[in-house]
């Protein structure tokens, strides 16, 4: 085998291993850069038992997080509506996946009253685990307000000009019972996260017409949300 194809395979796979956590793509290579090929299949995702992720699906084509090994894919055809399905076992691909497999979870009431990020990295210390390496959690609970977006094929940070049918997704509300599902990554700015946040975080919002799922941008949780931390 060439040392061109070995580089180019290891490029088009896992990304990284922080001993929990699996990373598959990079946020800059694939939002920025454009590198939007399939990485990890669903099937090889929940190939372990309670499977947790976030991503995005290949070439950009709608948001994907896994809960327990179900995972739930938002897509959006024009920009102006969204659905979600979860549950089938059709084949699909990410090119951008965080993903770790737990089977034992510490549940806490999320501190009130500090930033989300302090709040979370409060819970994970009180229980050992090291802030310092890659984590996931979960929040049950209601969101105060939220705002969220399903991506459309291209990233609108870096491509600013799209057209309205390429544009994401977006939606907001106030007082919404849901779950997030996230991963605390210091250090991981330009990889797992965003620049700027040390937090890459979904949500799915069971309502009386079905779901909706997709990334957060923002959240305020009301008080008495209950975080979900790896009982390692």
């Amino acid at each position: 085998m060439s040392r061109f194809l070995i580089l180019s395979l290891l490029w088009c796979g896992c990304a990284g291993s922080h001993d929990l956590v699996q990373q598959y793509g990079g946020m800059r290579d694939v939002l920025r850069m454009g590198n939007t090929q399939s990485r990890i299949s669903f099937e090889e995702m929940c190939s372990q038992p309670h499977a947790i992720g976030v991503g995005a699906l290949s070439e950009l084509q709608g948001e994907i997080t896994v809960l327990d090994g179900h995972i739930f894919v938002a897509t959006t055809p024009d920009g102006l509506s969204a659905s979600t399905t979860s549950g089938d076992k059709k084949p699909g691909f990410a090119t951008l996946m965080t993903l770790a497999h737990v089977e034992r979870w510490h549940h806490d009431t999320l501190p009130d009253s500090v930033p989300l990020e302090q709040a979370i990295e409060t819970v994970a210390r009180s229980y050992g685990i090291d802030i310092n390496k890659p984590f996931p959690f979960i929040i049950d609970g209601v969101a105060r307000k939220y705002e969220l977006h399903v991506i459309n094929g291209f990233c609108p940070v870096a491509t600013p000009d799209l057209a309205p049918e390429e544009q994401p997704w977006r939606t907001r509300g106030e007082s919404t019972a849901l779950k997030v599902v996230g991963f605390f990554a210091r250090g991981q700015h330009g990889v797992m996260t965003h620049h700027g946040s040390n937090l890459h975080i979904h949500a799915i919002i069971y309502d009386g017409d079905g779901i909706i799922s997709g990334h957060l941008d923002a959240i305020e949780m009301e008080s008495g949300s209950v975080l979900s931390a790896p009982d390692l």
